[in-house]
């Protein structure tokens, strides 16, 4: 590594509802998170889509939902009503555990 940054610490606040579709992340100035269901185009209600990976490194089931985020701070990005994995992700050194 060519430049090494000064650690930061920054209070962490997150909340999850996987079965809901909705989640909040937020580091103090920072990071901003949120995820909430799909809706449905024709009748308004919250929509529900899954995916199921048997075999899965990342999980076993997923559910989808809209997601927003801006990051600030030394970088600057954001990204609007993008897609939103909700997930119980439960790892060891050995990939998830079942």
């Amino acid at each position: 590594m060519s430049k090494v940054h000064d650690t930061l610490y920054r209070a962490v606040d997150v909340s999850v509802d996987v079965e809901g579709r909705r989640a909040s992340v937020s580091v103090n100035a920072l990071v901003e998170s949120t995820g909430t269901p799909f809706k449905n185009p024709f009748s308004g209600e919250d929509a529900r889509a899954r995916i199921h990976l048997p075999s899965g490194f990342e999980y076993t089931y997923a559910e989808i939902g809209s997601g927003t985020s801006t990051v600030t701070g030394g970088i600057s990005m954001s990204w609007k009503d993008s897609n939103g994995q909700f997930n119980d992700l439960q790892m060891n050194q050995d990939g998830v555990i079942r």
